[in-house]
């Protein structure tokens, strides 16, 4: 039994945007701290026996030194020219590629493809969580960041939709229904199922194809259209992330209607009125860039069969000298017919995107800002946030800033009043210098400390406010920003929950904090001035976490939060709902809450409501499927329906009794 839960276990790891942009950043301060030591390449085997000791000293043992990026140095560039030579200087100075041979294209891409973050890619939730405008916070109001409650309470309980962190904002899902029926995309094929209870049945299976690899990522539905985003991975020129427009009048033969594509593999998406907002990483292979041909060097984009680079005056570049060979890149396509309205690209990734109706959050985590004196204590990270406005499918580059620490999602980033507040998990490297045992020989030893800060920018995004050093020791699991409050958690033992006020920008303040056993790794608004916190419980002297647990807070007085109400459920150790707030189903109206979760043997689907005397455990479904992350549950009308990657189940919304199994 052990060795079946670790195996799976570590089926459940992966690599994370932190642990990806490390590496790479520690291989690129290597090539620079090699550069620095061999100004003059000497093609003799000693010396090149000597460089390769010295990166691998400088990989494992030397701090990363890129250089710090000047917040308000990105600009657009004037021509292609002038993008060739950024990469070309760093294909000059790339001396751990040019002596070791580097990548090759195809390895760069066969990289990004298996390792790309896709930001809650193939992750969804159904019941609208959303930001209205009454943020007191007051019994019989409704909080900022809960369920929009302007919808009249028969449309909301008619069918339930895709969790939404911002108010008129969609988030692209793998499963979405119009009421009538189910879209699911599973792998690379388009499901259409009929949501008539026990009659329910599968109207079509639609085949998305490419010319080589093809992932599905999400999808949007809008009207008689689903748009389709997919990564399509060739094998000698990169990835390609597409929408592939289909219309669905007829939903036993969806017809398709467009396709336009842009470089890069899929990070993330939106959608406001008619226009998709995609987002793309885009890698270039410096070893392979042509002057002459700026397709080879510029990101391109696809659309009605005719295939353009990005201009450059919509490539924004730092001013500074900063190493890296990726791009954002971000367009806007009518959702009708996929035209191209808008575009930009910056050059350097993406690890986080927050999107409001009017702009767009790009942020990116980089390390050690500056060349450290030996033994200077300094923070390991720091992140670039970007903004973007946007209106009608139209971009434009506003401004950079950054804030001190990492982001773990989306939720860690907020839009309110003009202001854009972050709440991240800051490292600090301390060094100390010790005496060995019975001896006068010192030695320097090395700690992380991490702690948590809550930081405030302007719409230039420049520092107007800031509360640093909280819950030291500890790292941020869960944010939720309420209007001129937020709300977060973090955890080593026990799990804080930090209340702050932002009525005043400038000056934030703490509240309160209540400490309980374990956290949560995401929290809902929920009605009557609650919030619904998902996590795992822990042991509260030792902080090892055991099972899921489901927390139901009361945050009508905000200084004074307490937990109303907790549920441990005992014997189950995961759940998708852990790593994605859209694989939840929270929905206020028919105040159902639904997740599923695995005790790596078997997986239910978990159905949960919640009284003034607690949760109630309404139904706990055996399920089937090869990967948890599939797994789905929305109700339309009088049924419920938990969708996987092999079968659909039907259950009476009343009794919860299974009313039909369909396997595809």
């Amino acid at each position: 039994m052990f060795e079946k839960n670790y195996k799976n276990a570590m089926d459940n790891i992966k690599a994370d945007a932190f642990v990806k942009e490390s590496v790479l950043s520690k291989l690129e301060a290597a090539e620079e701290k090699a550069e620095r030591r061999n100004p003059a390449v000497i093609w003799r085997v000693g010396t090149a026996l000597a460089a390769c000791v010295a990166i691998v000293l400088g990989v494992i043992f030397i701090p990363n030194n890129s250089v710090k990026v000047n917040a308000e140095s990105l600009t657009a560039a004037d021509s292609y020219n002038e993008i060739y030579k950024i990469f070309e200087a760093q294909n000059k100075s790339s001396f751990f590629d040019n002596l070791l041979g580097g990548l090759g294209k195809d390895e760069v891409y066969e990289y990004y493809y298996e390792y790309s973050d896709t930001e809650d890619a193939g992750d969804t939730a159904t019941g609208t969580i959303t930001e209205s405008s009454n943020t007191s916070g007051l019994k019989g109001s409704q909080p900022e960041g809960s369920v929009n409650m302007e919808e009249s309470e028969d449309a909301q309980n008619e069918y339930s939709e895709t969790t939404e962190q911002v108010a008129g904002v969609s988030e692209a899902d793998i499963v979405k229904t119009d009421g009538k029926n189910i879209y699911y995309i599973e792998n690379n094929v388009l499901n259409i199922l009929s949501a008539e209870g026990k009659a329910s049945s599968l109207l079509s299976k639609t085949v998305i194809t490419g010319e080589y690899d093809v992932m599905c990522n999400e999808m949007f539905l809008k009207g008689n259209h689903i748009i389709i985003l997919k990564t399509d991975v060739y094998e000698t020129s990169g990835n390609k992330t597409s929408v592939v427009i289909y219309d669905i009048s007829n939903p036993k033969n969806p017809v398709k209607v467009a396709e336009s594509c842009q470089e890069g593999y899929y990070t993330s998406s939106r959608m406001i009125g008619d226009y998709i907002y995609l987002i793309s990483n885009c890698p270039i292979n410096i070893k392979n860039i042509d002057k002459k041909d700026p397709s080879t060097f510029v990101p391109t984009i696809e659309c009605k069969d005719e295939e353009t680079t990005v201009p450059a005056d919509s490539i924004y570049r730092y001013d500074d000298e900063i190493t890296t060979n990726r791009y954002t890149v971000i367009a806007a396509y009518n959702y009708k017919d996929g035209t191209l309205s808008g575009t930009a690209s910056l050059l350097g990734g993406t690890d986080q995107l927050y999107c409001s109706t009017e702009n767009i959050i790009l942020a990116n985590t980089r390390y050690n800002s500056k060349e450290y004196d030996e033994y200077e204590d300094h923070i390991e990270s720091y992140t670039v946030v970007s903004r973007l406005a946007i209106k009608d499918g139209k971009l434009e580059y506003k401004t950079t800033g950054q804030v001190d620490g990492t982001l773990e999602n989306q939720f860690f980033i907020d839009e309110h009043k003009g202001y854009f507040r972050f709440v991240t998990t800051v490292t600090e490297t301390k060094y100390v210098t010790q005496k060995f045992e019975n001896s006068d020989n010192e030695f320097v030893s090395a700690t992380n400390d991490t702690s948590a800060r809550l930081t405030v920018l302007d719409g230039e995004l420049k520092k107007i406010g800031e509360i640093k050093d909280l819950a030291k020791g500890e790292r941020v699991y869960s944010v939720r920003f309420m209007g001129d409050t937020a709300y977060f958690v973090t955890f080593r033992q026990t799990d804080p929950l930090f209340s702050a006020d932002l009525a005043d920008p400038k000056n934030p303040k703490i509240l309160g904090e209540l400490k309980i056993p374990g956290f949560s790794e995401y929290m809902y608004p929920y009605n009557d001035g609650k919030l619904l916190g998902f996590g795992m419980e822990a042991d509260e002297k030792t902080g090892r976490t055991s099972f899921l647990k489901l927390s139901m807070f009361n945050i009508l007085d905000p200084a004074n939060v307490t937990e109303e109400d907790k549920t441990v459920i005992n014997g189950y150790y995961y759940s998708p709902a852990l790593n994605s707030h859209k694989a939840m189903m929270v929905n206020i109206g028919r105040n159902l809450i639904g997740f599923a979760a695995t005790d790596y043997d078997n997986i239910k689907y978990m159905l949960y409501n919640y009284t003034g005397e607690g949760f109630e455990n309404l139904a706990s479904i055996d399920i089937e499927a090869y990967y948890e992350g599939s797994v789905r549950g929305l109700f339309v009308k009088d049924g419920f329906y938990i969708i996987t990657d092999t079968q659909l189940k039907v259950l009476d919304i009343n009794s919860f009794e299974v009313l039909l199994t369909l396997e595809y």
